[in-house]
């Protein structure tokens, strides 16, 4: 290799940086710069300037100190440095009499950042409201994660949280633990979402009545065990007062109950969304973040919506809150919750297919949208490949290609905790919020089902 092919290697390395690089001198000079740094710095050439002519005195000021300071102690470091609303990492590497600039530009990286702090702050005040806490089980290195409401709900302090210990084996009441390990076989032997109730006992010794849902996700393409566990001790207690008084039956009071475990059932989903969002995000390439980070927006905005609307039905009692009818585009509002749920089908190696039409159509929006999340999460559960959900003029349908629904059971689907034989994995609260939706907007279900090969919901706006 020639002594010119030695001397403009390193130049043409430097060129094809995506980092900005500059070689300053002691005083300031700039002895080299990187065609990227050209970009950034319009007044850069190839002819030695100094770091005034690139940036204000100010900013100078604050790159000739570290360049002085790395200089002085002949050790490299990195500092943070804001210029032209973007933010820069630089490192700096001293030589002998000089010192090189790496600038590393993190303004995505940090928005990024703050995204996923905000979901997660969402996350977090979502988990605590409804009283939900997620866990996942690394198979591989035998390590648990527990958030801090599953600690909460199964009264851990910090002295007896453990990565290693399987707390909710030990806590689960005796006769319900062969039932919760059943539960978990299948979801390998039968690759879906599997839920349940359970009582737990804290160390405190308090008794406690918890829904479950688990299933399997994969990170770097290794599974691994995530659930979550629902404290419903305070509706299993109001319940259990009402049939001591024989109240159950009364139309109000069981309206009132049932409000919580609505809410609860109704906050699962995009929760889970975002969760295997944010998984999702750890893993991705770069060039994925902008519709990752999109569709966790989305769901967030959705989040917040859905507390919004609970908060009015909480306040208005369920049956006023129904009755806020607007206009609104029906195939705008299908296509928004089925892509929020793609999310979802796929990690269950599902489609969801969408054939809509443009139409406007007055109903009460928020009660339509609680009706299709309801059939879109009980669709995923039975469907074997696909899903289907169109709409008409004045009705929309879910239709799944799983398992159907028995003709002699189809009339009790609709009932309260009802759970068919056939369907075990449902929580006997999904298509019973349809109904009494539907009734409170003045809308008809219609069900067609053939067991053994699909199950279909029509509702008639």
């Amino acid at each position: 290799m020639t002594d010119r092919q030695q001397n403009t290697l390193p130049e043409i390395v430097a060129d094809i940086s995506t980092n900005i690089l500059l070689e300053v001198a002691k005083s300031g000079k700039v002895l080299f710069a990187n065609g990227k740094a050209g970009c950034v710095f319009q007044s850069c050439g190839r002819s030695c300037r100094h770091l005034d002519d690139l940036v204000p005195s100010a900013e100078a000021a604050v790159l000739r100190q570290n360049v002085e300071n790395a200089l002085y102690q002949q050790y490299p470091h990195h500092f943070y440095w804001p210029f032209q609303n973007r933010y820069y990492l630089v490192y700096v590497y001293p030589t002998v009499a000089s010192a090189w600039l790496c600038l590393d530009d993190i303004t995505e990286k940090r928005q990024l950042a703050h995204l996923l702090h905000i979901n997660n702050q969402r996350v977090l005040f979502a988990e605590r409201i409804a009283r939900l806490g997620y866990w996942e089980l690394d198979i591989g290195r035998k390590r648990f994660y527990w958030s801090e409401e599953m600690y909460k709900i199964f009264g851990v302090t910090d002295g007896g949280k453990t990565f290693h210990k399987n707390l909710i084996r030990e806590q689960i009441y005796p006769a319900d633990l062969v039932v919760y390990k059943q539960k978990l076989k299948e979801i390998f032997r039968e690759k879906k979402d599997v839920e349940g109730t359970v009582r737990i006992v804290t160390p405190a010794g308090r008794l406690k009545y918890c829904r479950f849902m688990a299933g399997v996700i994969y990170e770097n393409g290794e599974p691994k065990i995530a659930g979550a566990f629902q404290d419903i001790s305070d509706l299993a207690e109001i319940r259990s007062g009402l049939c001591k008084r024989g109240r159950v039956g009364d139309k109000n009071g069981l309206s009132e109950v049932c409000l919580p475990a609505h809410i609860c059932h109704d906050l699962r989903q995009p929760l889970q969304s975002m969760r295997l969002l944010i998984e999702r995000l750890k893993t991705a390439p770069e060039k994925e973040y902008p519709k990752i980070v999109a569709d966790l927006e989305d769901s967030g905005k959705n989040l917040d919506m859905m507390f919004g609307r609970f908060a009015d039905a909480a306040m208005f009692g369920s049956e006023s809150a129904m009755q806020d009818n607007a206009l609104f585009n029906l195939r705008e509002l299908l296509q928004r919750i089925c892509r929020e749920y793609r999310e979802l089908a796929a990690n269950r190696n599902l489609k969801i297919k969408f054939r809509l039409n443009d139409v406007f159509v007055r109903q009460n929006a928020f009660g339509v949208e609680r009706i299709i999340r309801n059939l879109l999460e009980n669709a995923l559960k039975y469907a074997r490949q696909q899903i289907t959900v169109g709409n008409s003029a004045d009705s929309f349908w879910v239709v799944d290609d799983g398992i159907g629904i028995d003709k002699n059971k189809q009339k009790h689907i609709f009932k309260e905790f009802y759970q068919c034989n056939t369907l075990r994995q449902g929580s006997g609260l999904g298509l019973y919020i349809v109904e009494k939706l539907a009734a409170a907007g003045g809308m008809k279900i219609r069900l067609r089902s053939e067991y053994g090969r699909y199950t279909a919901f029509k509702i008639s706006l």
